[in-house]
């Protein structure tokens, strides 16, 4: 058989194997008996193998095998028991080979340094193991996190080195060399953790947390090869990363060399699909309260198994396409009923049993957007993260804590709303909170803190991010405003609208520009992405107390909550979140500017007024401003007037694309089919802005 190394990769698929084995499966069965069979008549002829361990490894491997034979002759009692104990067996057997490479070749196996290309056989099989190893990495960051707080925690440390076990071992059965060697060297100083002869902490502790790192790029790579055909490429720090390991689990201080990752690599991106099957496959993760800081760095919550619960996996596209389908039988229900009310007394036989069938289409489609909605709980975990390595960096002390990570939205707005909160995160941690000194100044405790909460109201989820820093200085953004041109001298400005000043690119208030935020794009990042998802922004903040950023966004993107307004014959959809108020202005309420046109004053602002039937080419509309309806809205940080003839009430619409033929109207964001078979437009608040101020 050769080496050790080739005895810890032979039984590690066994343990895979004997993991997914079926009692009633008497081939597979055999077939582990006889590789059992094989290690223990060869083990002794291994020169660099100890008697001691030989004979251990002889007793576990006859063992094992005998019991097998029980099973396989249907002569035990209990198959399902001597299974496991067959199991168990293996596990031991692994972990004592793998015990005896400290003493015989080297702690840290040579991993394979060559490109390799992943066989079409094996794509099915690598594919699971992206989504599961994803699923081990995300819970062994909340076990760290968790564990950076308590030292002494042996559930965190048992949850951390059964996700490396297991990721090793699913490694070894695919022959995932490098991920199985830099598994098996952090297993090893997790193994000595979690016998107590080492404490993890400081360098040992980031030397795990850059493992962790070094996995999800390596899983990365796995999946980018899937797609591209390519070969899976080496990861360029591995050898020093399993370097610092070793030195580590023998209790020196190794040179780093890029072994600590950067801040900007905390959040890897995840593609669509697999986000989606991890979100919808994992125990929830409660991180509930993780704090973090340069001495004793805060700890994720810790996970806690959510119900058991039968899954199956269901193809993305399919599920979009039930989605859609849902969407198309709602919208024809309508249309039926719409004609059907029309011709019949709401008593008549016909109506009833048309209102009946609606009720049921109505909960179907309620339903179907359940299917896409997945908790945001995986995010929350992510931002702890990001909190540990900020306030690191920053050389500041904070604590993170969370609430609501259990509620649930729309998967597609899961992924477009990580940006927005690493760019938040960034900037309470790094301008936001104060540092130790400056804290104690102000009479504040010296250890900053961080909440982030999520919750629904009114059918909404607001997300909430709160610091306990500074503040935000309204004098200071004003001049900083007025100096870059956005905001005129003797302009009066409410304090939300000086605060929402902040998000205009290139408006930074940061005394000095760091590595972690400074140059005023981040804000404008997040509120372009939060107005794409059709949400909205808030600011409160008091000047030595803190700040707190709400965001409010719609469940799901696939329906939206709308304002009808009737401009000519044309309905059009206005999104009710954009829309602050509405009005029938007064004579004196209206004038002309030079260069701007014309304008409304509402209660002491000045707003662009946006004839919509001027906008829309739209014939047979009111002219005559007092006679109209002005819809107030609100976007791209911005205020305007939209004229429309009337206000026909609100309505719930599924959304849809004006498609490829049409391409990008200003202004219009999707369209909608009303129950009496027409379509109406969808305004889109941000376009509308740049067509009223330009």
């Amino acid at each position: 058989m050769g080496t050790t190394q080739d005895y810890s990769s032979l039984i590690g698929q066994l343990a895979s194997a004997i993991t997914i084995a079926e009692v009633t499966d008497s081939g597979e069965l055999k077939s582990i008996q006889d590789v059992l069979e094989k290690i223990r008549e060869s083990i002794d002829s291994t020169a660099n193998i100890s008697p001691d361990l030989v004979n251990q490894a002889g007793h576990l491997t006859l063992k094992a095998s005998e019991t097998l034979g029980t099973i396989i002759n249907n002569s035990c009692s209990d198959a399902k028991s001597s299974l496991e104990s067959v199991t168990k067996c293996v596990c031991e057997l692994q972990h004592l080979i793998e015990t005896g490479l400290a003493g015989s070749e080297s702690n840290t196996p040579a991993p394979q340094s060559q490109e390799t290309m992943i066989s079409g056989d094996d794509v099915a099989l690598v594919q699971d193991f992206i989504t599961e190893s994803r699923e081990h990495i995300e819970n062994a960051e909340a076990g760290l996190l968790k564990l950076e707080n308590d030292a002494s925690d042996t559930e965190a440390i048992n949850l951390i080195f059964r996700a490396f076990h297991t990721i090793k071992g699913m490694a070894g059965f695919l022959n995932l060399k490098e991920i199985q060697s830099l598994s098996h060297s952090a297993e090893n100083l997790l193994d000595k953790a979690r016998k107590g002869t080492l404490v993890l902490q400081g360098q040992s502790m980031d030397a795990v947390f850059a493992s962790l790192d070094a996995l999800k790029k390596m899983v990365s790579g796995l999946k980018e090869s899937i797609d591209s055909g390519k070969p899976v490429h080496s990861h360029p720090n591995l050898d020093s990363l399993l370097s610092e390991l070793a030195c580590c689990s023998e209790g020196k201080q190794a040179e780093k060399q890029n072994v600590k990752p950067a801040v900007s690599d905390v959040i890897q991106p995840m593609d669509q699909d697999t986000a989606e099957t991890v979100n919808s496959q994992q125990p929830h993760l409660d991180v509930s309260q993780v704090s973090t800081s340069p001495a004793n760095a805060a700890a994720a919550a810790k996970p806690c198994a959510a119900a058991a619960e039968d899954k199956v996996k269901v193809s993305l596209a399919r599920l979009d396409t039930l989605v859609n389908m849902v969407g198309e039988l709602v919208i024809a229900q309508s249309m039926v009923g719409q004609q059907v009310l029309g011709q019949f007394p709401p008593e008549h036989n016909l109506s009833r049993k048309v209102s009946h069938q609606g009720k049921i289409i109505r909960e179907l489609q309620e339903l179907s957007m359940t299917l896409r909605m997945v908790p945001i709980h995986g995010i929350f975990q992510k931002m702890a993260r990001l909190v540990r390595d900020l306030s690191h960096k920053a050389n500041k002390n904070v604590i993170f804590e969370t609430s609501g990570e259990e509620t649930e939205i729309d998967r597609n707005i899961v992924d477009s709303l990580s940006d927005p909160l690493v760019h938040m995160i960034r900037n309470s941690v790094d301008h936001g909170i104060e540092d130790t000194q400056s804290r104690r100044t102000a009479g504040k405790g010296e250890t900053g803190k961080v909440t982030l909460k999520a919750f629904h109201k009114g059918g909404n989820i607001v997300i909430e991010l709160t610091d306990d820093g500074r503040g935000l200085n309204k004098d200071k953004i004003l001049k900083k405003a007025i100096d870059a041109g956005l905001v005129s001298h003797g302009q009066e400005l409410s304090d939300q609208e000086i605060f929402k000043l902040i998000f205009h690119a290139g408006l930074s208030t940061a005394e000095k520009v760091t590595d972690i935020s400074g140059r005023g794009v981040g804000m404008d990042v997040v509120r372009k992405n939060i107005e794409s998802l059709r949400g909205k922004i808030e600011i409160v903040s008091e000047v030595g107390k803190g700040t707190t950023f709400s965001i409010k966004l719609p469940l799901t993107l696939a329906i939206i909550d709308g304002q009808l307004v009737r401009v000519g014959k044309q309905t059009y959809i206005i999104p009710i979140l954009s829309i602050e108020h509405s009005l029938r202005p007064s004579e004196s309420q209206l004038s002309t500017v030079q260069g701007r046109g014309e304008i409304v004053n509402i209660r002491g602002e000045l707003l662009p007024l946006v004839r919509m039937h001027n906008l829309f080419k739209v014939s047979n509309a009111i002219e005559e401003a007092t006679k109209a309806s002005l819809v107030i809205i609100e976007g791209d940080s911005r205020k305007c007037a939209l004229m429309v003839d009337e206000l026909l009430g609100q309505q719930q619409v599924v959304i849809k694309n004006l498609g490829e033929g049409i391409g990008n109207l200003k202004g219009i964001s999707g369209a909608a089919i009303m129950g009496d078979g027409n379509i109406s437009l969808i305004l889109d608040t941000p376009g509308i802005m740049q067509l009223a101020w330009s």
